[in-house]
């Protein structure tokens, strides 16, 4: 892969300085003109590479090279998490320092997305044997819940075998289920309520794993300024701001300790803990009272646990107001033995006990590929004769495309073992172009394995 090095470089950095953040669809544009325009630009460069190209609806693409009934894969996404604040170089920049590729998307994924394009380049110019077609699929809406695989491949055929270069190595054959549940209050704002009135409560960020931060601001009421400092004094952490028309505005800052603190479950406490009730009470008990600090479930009566994937995960990221609602957020991923349906409904219930309402606005099936699949064994043959060492089977909570591939297909690549932090999803995201072209040398025997296996 040395002689495509520069190659790779200048199309990864071309490639970071399109913003393909979800925006609202447009015609023939489902996830927004700059989501577009990064699936075009992939589809164009193949086109010049000569590979058969296809672009469908907007939704994904590929690019495919060689003949036969069985299908080979790669799958990749060209959306990327918003740029966030904190960036010491430009977010969108594309710039190559230091050996260094520098930008919103470097490393996630659209590095390893140019990286795949051009091993496929590198099997078809070097004239090696293949017996089966091998694809380079370009998604979407990875980021914002893989509608573009449903889409895609609704209308084209399911890899016979794949790999996801949207993780790290050695192989990660298990994908717990994981799930975004929405829980909200609609607030009864009319006259006479005696309760305090929350004007705002908001918390976390989308794409952010534990929220950092999380603000209330509450309306001027009976509650004097000297109350509002005696009820902060049993939480050091929060700090407050109280306006000269009574109003206050309240924060609470997580940190990195370890186990780290959720910014919305202090948040919660302390407002659970006030002698006077609020109007946004149902939902601030319920989050203290069956999520708070906990990570296991056991609260929301969902603890469970096998050996293939640990036990359950939930934790609080995000709330935030709109209107007389206010809403919380919470990711829950579970093990791959379980019924996820089932767990969501005790979920539901425990919330409707509240008087809540649950919304499920992101449900991810679980994955898991048995060591004895010939996918594993050819991906774990082609890891442990590229570094000399052993390809353990790993597992992970967050999601891939592989949950799209019906157990036929796992997350491999593109962080090495050992590798630096690439800020993904962070300020100042990054990718080592040494790194990338080691995964590439990987990622090219990974494939061209794939593309000689038998049926």
């Amino acid at each position: 892969m040395a002689p495509y090095q520069n190659e790779i470089a200048h199309h990864i950095a071309e490639l970071v300085k399109i913003r393909s953040v979800q925006e609202e669809a447009e015609p023939g544009k489902p996830f927004g003109s700059g989501v577009d325009r990064a699936l075009a630009y992939m589809l164009e460069l193949a086109d010049a590479m000569g590979f058969r190209t296809k672009n469908v609806d907007g939704y994904a693409g590929h690019a495919e090279y060689g003949s036969g009934d069985r299908l080979a894969a790669v799958l990749v996404h060209l959306d990327t998490v918003q740029e966030g604040e904190g960036w010491t170089y430009p977010p969108l920049g594309g710039l190559i320092e230091d050996g260094r590729i520098i930008g919103r998307g470097a490393s996630d994924n659209k590095g390893p997305a140019v990286v795949a394009l051009f091993c496929l380049k590198a099997i078809r110019d070097l004239g090696l044997p293949i017996r089966n077609r091998i694809r380079v699929i370009f998604g979407t809406n990875e980021e914002s819940g893989m509608k573009d695989m449903d889409y895609y491949f609704a209308k084209e055929p399911l890899p016979n075998m794949a790999f996801v270069p949207d993780a790290g190595y050695p192989i990660f054959n298990v994908e717990m289920g994981n799930t975004l549940v929405e829980v909200s209050h609609t607030r009864d704002r009319s006259p006479g309520q005696e309760r305090l009135r929350i004007e705002s409560l908001t918390g976390g960020l989308p794409t952010a794993l534990l929220p950092a931060k999380c603000k209330v601001r509450i309306a001027s009421g009976p509650v004097s300024d000297g109350e509002w400092r005696e009820q902060l004094k049993r939480r050091t952490s929060l700090t407050a701001e109280i306006a000269g028309d009574g109003s206050v505005e309240i924060a609470a800052n997580g940190n990195s300790a370890d186990p780290p603190s959720n910014a919305i479950a202090d948040m919660m406490e302390w407002l659970a803990g006030l002698p006077y009730k609020t109007d946004a009470d149902p939902l601030v008990v319920f989050l203290n009272e069956k999520l708070g600090h906990e990570t296991n479930g056991q609260s929301l009566g969902i603890q469970r646990s096998d050996e293939l994937s640990g036990s359950t995960i939930v934790f609080l990221k995000q709330i935030l107001t709109a209107g007389d609602t206010v809403t919380a957020i919470m990711n829950i991923r579970y093990p791959v033995t379980e019924d996820g349906d089932r767990l969501l409904g005790l979920v539901e219930e425990q919330a409707e006990s509240f008087g809540l309402k649950t919304t499920i606005t992101r449900h991810l099936r679980p994955v898991y590929v048995p060591p004895e699949h010939p996918v594993i064994r050819t991906l774990s043959r082609v890891y442990e004769r590229a570094t000399g060492d052993k390809a353990v089977l790993l597992r992970m909570g967050a999601g891939t495309y592989a949950r799209k591939l019906n157990n036929n297909g796992v997350a491999f690549g593109a962080g090495l073992p050992g590798g630096v932090d690439t800020n993904v999803h962070r300020p100042d995201e990054f990718v080592r172009i040494e790194d990338m072209m080691k995964h590439a040398e990987i990622c090219l025997q990974g494939l061209y394995e794939l593309a000689i296996e038998e049926s």
